[in-house]
């Protein structure tokens, strides 16, 4: 095969490769929206040590057309901006399209944060709790996970 035979060839592939790889990558999509993940619950579970372990429930919304498949999946539990609980996961069972799955996950407690977040909730007066739930959801097919924040507050005075 001669040289600009070969050089045609070789960009009619990557032009092929390219294209099929923009059809197929739901978020290229201008009708792609990004997952929810809702925190649902917190149980302690039995501690061993100073190591204080937590069942963290959630819930995850898919909201598009395409499942949502899950490699790997990563969170952080913030209390009023002090990070308190943190976990990974993998193996996760896909999120079928337009669906919602709950998840149970066992975490760990950072010891160091929580006690910055228990002297922030001993010294202020309003009652009320910030939190911040970031997770990262990795598909496994693209470089960057999915990044996703749920912050509010909770009124304890009530």
């Amino acid at each position: 095969m001669s040289a600009p035979r070969a050089m045609k060839a070789i960009k009619v592939c990557s032009f092929l490769a390219s294209a099929w790889l923009l059809t197929s990558c739901a978020m290229f999509s201008p009708s792609y929206q990004q997952p929810e993940v809702q925190l649902t619950n917190i149980e302690p579970l039995s501690r061993k040590g100073l190591e204080q372990r937590f069942a963290i429930s959630l819930n995850i919304l898919n909201p598009n057309d395409a499942q949502l498949k899950i490699a790997g999946f990563s969170y952080h539990l913030k209390i009023q901006g002090h990070k308190v609980v943190s976990g990974v996961s993998s193996g996760l069972q896909p999120i079928p399209a337009y669906g919602q799955s709950a998840i149970r996950l066992e975490a760990s407690a950072n010891l160091f944060g929580g006690f910055r977040a228990i002297e922030s909730l001993l010294n202020s007066d309003a009652g009320l709790v910030e939190f911040e739930l970031e997770t990262r959801i990795s598909t496994g097919w693209w470089r960057w996970p999915i990044t996703i924040v749920e912050s509010g507050s909770l009124d304890l005075g009530q």
